[in-house]
């Protein structure tokens, strides 16, 4: 005989598969859709690697902040 917990837990977990493979469905289609849409964009041109380079130097700079606040001693 099957208990009750034992098919709630069955149902919870087939519930985050289920929502697992919805995810990860939704992000296949963004991202085919950000790929497609940026090959039509003109990666060669100096301004886009300017504006890649610095949004790249932020991200960076951000994280280096985050780590500092993350590892300071509390007082």
């Amino acid at each position: 005989m099957v208990s009750s917990d034992g098919l709630k837990a069955w149902f919870d977990y087939q519930l985050l598969f289920m929502g697992l493979a919805i995810v990860f469905i939704c992000v296949m289609a963004v991202s085919s859709r950000l790929v497609a849409y940026l090959g039509t964009l003109p990666l060669a041109d100096p301004t886009f690697a300017l504006a890649v380079t610095g949004g790249g130097i932020l991200v960076i700079f951000l994280l280096v902040v985050l780590a500092g606040l993350l590892n300071r001693e509390r007082q």
